[in-house]
């Protein structure tokens, strides 16, 4: 390989890399932020965290990436804890029809003015945070992740 093609290689990827690290400095890990509001159900939003590796799904109604996420987050959800936040989404009412149609049958808090949003640090959607058998957030990443990604993640959780 010449060494401007391998120039030009080496600042594609620290491009892409530090974009990465940009687009994912503010989301939170350690202890997660308190999430006071109830599931849409009328339950505890983090019940079911600090048992095994959970997700906390950061996603959007109107967000095409999530749309494209939806199954992966569905099946996860089978085999792991799962919460889920929608983030300017309407009103109850609506959040549930669409829920409704595309049968999602997830424990979702509407954050419709997105102020928990805010606490964990999302500035965009989908965005997701892995947590560890005690509750606390391992690794959190915005934007679009495989099912395998996310399970991936999961199971590394599951080692700590």
């Amino acid at each position: 390989m010449r060494k401007k093609e391998w120039a030009f290689y080496l600042f594609a990827a620290l491009f892409i890399f530090g974009g990465q690290f940009l687009a994912h400095r503010d989301l939170v890990t350690g202890t997660p932020p308190p999430i006071v509001q109830t599931t849409l159900a009328g339950e505890t939003a983090l019940h079911p965290l600090g048992t095994r590796p959970a997700l906390i799904y950061f996603w959007a109604e109107w967000c095409g990436v999530c749309r494209s996420m939806q199954n992966s987050v569905t099946q996860v959800g089978k085999d792991h804890p799962l919460a889920t936040v929608a983030i300017r989404s309407g009103d109850d009412a609506k959040l549930q029809s669409y829920l409704r149609d595309k049968n999602l049958d997830w424990p979702v808090v509407n954050d419709n003015g997105g102020e928990i949003g805010q606490r964990y640090g999302v500035k965009a959607v989908p965005a997701l945070f892995f947590t560890d058998r005690n509750g606390s957030i391992l690794f959190a990443t915005a934007g679009y992740t495989s099912e395998w990604g996310i399970r991936a993640r999961l199971w590394l959780a599951g080692w700590f």
